[in-house]
């Protein structure tokens, strides 16, 4: 995982203490519910954009002879190949 625990718990915390420090915002439910969705939607996203990156290095591998074959540089075709499945899957990156 790109984060631990511990950022992404901490991340939440900064984004719950803006929500609540926004005027205009009002929670009208448990705080730590909000933080607690709060980390579970970033947990979620990050596990989602992993697994992207293993779908996009299956892809790369399974057509290595013709990465190799056409000297294609792997780290823009990786970009491109993430960029082109987050769009078919819907996934913002």
């Amino acid at each position: 995982m790109r984060l631990s625990p511990d950022k992404i718990d901490y991340i939440a915390e900064l984004i719950l203490e803006t929500i609540e420090g926004t005027p205009s915002l009002h929670i009208q439910t448990n705080s730590d519910l909000v933080y607690r969705v709060i980390a579970d939607t970033i947990y979620d996203n990050i596990k989602a954009e992993e697994e992207l990156d293993e779908q996009v290095s299956e892809l790369i591998n399974q057509h290595s002879g013709e990465v190799n074959a056409m000297e294609m540089d792997v780290g823009s075709l990786r970009n491109s190949m993430k960029r082109e499945l987050a769009k078919k899957q819907g996934f913002i990156l």
